[in-house]
């Protein structure tokens, strides 16, 4: 254990040391995938999957503080789908623009699950994000969550209202865009995952946010574990009550993989020696207290000797 307690040191301390270079690469190469798949899922307006027009973009992300991502997003979504649809264009654009003024905007550091929900959703692994929101943020995460949620499973909807136009008729133009809305509308309320997922996912944050917090050995651990089991039960259930189809042995895997991820961020944001807990009690003017203290566990660097070796001369 004590080899492994020293690797992470040594991937904290290398990571530490070479911040100011891996970060900035880490946001832009994020920034150019996110791009690519956004132009590749709309493929509206061809000249915007130019890898000159992505690179600028990644770059720009890159200087830009990560939560105006945001309106990189809404600029490359509404460019593409204004060669498709102005109506939807506009209808879809507003929304986005609601959810960034009303939300990213205020809370910019919880902003940040918004994007995280559909980016694990694409690579098969969405329930890293509320297992993760419960140990590390709290309750609050239930909204942006919802939100990635939303945004993702809408984003099937727009292939269906781009068929909906006003064929020109810019004075047609206004009703619809009330017809994509409520065909929009309707095609998400009656999406029962959609509806299945932000619950399960709303409880799980839940869950995970108080065992975290109880006074107990590994309440880290045991709370992502039970998130984990949590998942699994509440989609099997929902596949069996409301007739949702999803794959079972997708749905394992990727909780284990959820599971060992967030795992792997708790082992390396804090570990402690439960065997060394103490109980300690003491009193002021006013009050009692009684406290659990548990020591982190501190792997000291190996300290390396330098000798100098002075040759010398010796006269004949």
């Amino acid at each position: 254990m004590e080899q492994i307690y020293q690797l992470r040191e040594s991937i904290i301390v290398f990571y530490k040391k070479n911040e100011r270079i891996l970060l900035p690469l880490l946001k832009f190469f994020l920034a150019f995938f996110i791009f690519c798949r956004i132009n590749y899922f709309f493929n509206y307006f061809k000249p915007m999957n130019n890898i000159l027009i992505i690179s600028i973009l990644s770059i720009v992300a890159v200087i830009i503080p990560a939560q105006w991502w945001f309106l990189l997003l809404l600029l490359l979504i509404g460019t593409q789908l204004f060669f498709a649809s102005l109506e939807a264009a506009l209808l879809i654009v507003s929304l986005l623009l609601v959810v960034y003024l009303m939300y990213i905007r205020l809370f910019p550091k919880l902003s940040l699950l918004i994007l995280a929900v559909p980016l694990c959703f694409y690579f098969k692994v969405p329930y890293v994000v509320p297992i993760f929101a419960g140990v590390f943020i709290g309750i609050h995460s239930i909204i942006p969550i919802s939100i990635g949620v939303f945004i993702w499973y809408f984003s099937f909807e727009i292939p269906n209202l781009i068929e909906i136009q006003s064929g020109g008729d810019y004075f047609n133009m206004p009703d619809t865009v009330h017809r994509i809305y409520l065909a929009g509308l309707e095609g998400i309320t009656y999406n029962k995952l959609f509806i299945v997922t932000i619950i399960i996912f709303s409880l799980i944050v839940i869950t995970v946010y108080i065992i975290s917090r109880l006074e107990m050995d590994y309440a880290w651990y045991i709370a992502i574990i039970f998130g984990g089991i949590m998942n699994i039960i509440g989609f099997m259930v929902a596949m069996l009550a409301m007739n949702i189809r999803m794959s079972i042995i997708g749905l394992f895997v990727s909780t284990i993989f959820s599971i060992l991820l967030v795992a792997l961020a708790q082992f390396f944001t804090r570990i402690v020696d439960y065997s060394r807990a103490e109980k300690v009690q003491f009193e002021d003017d006013e009050n009692y207290y009684y406290v659990k203290v548990v020591p982190k566990v501190i792997i000291e660097r190996p300290k390396r000797e330098v000798r100098r070796i002075i040759q010398e001369k010796y006269d004949k």
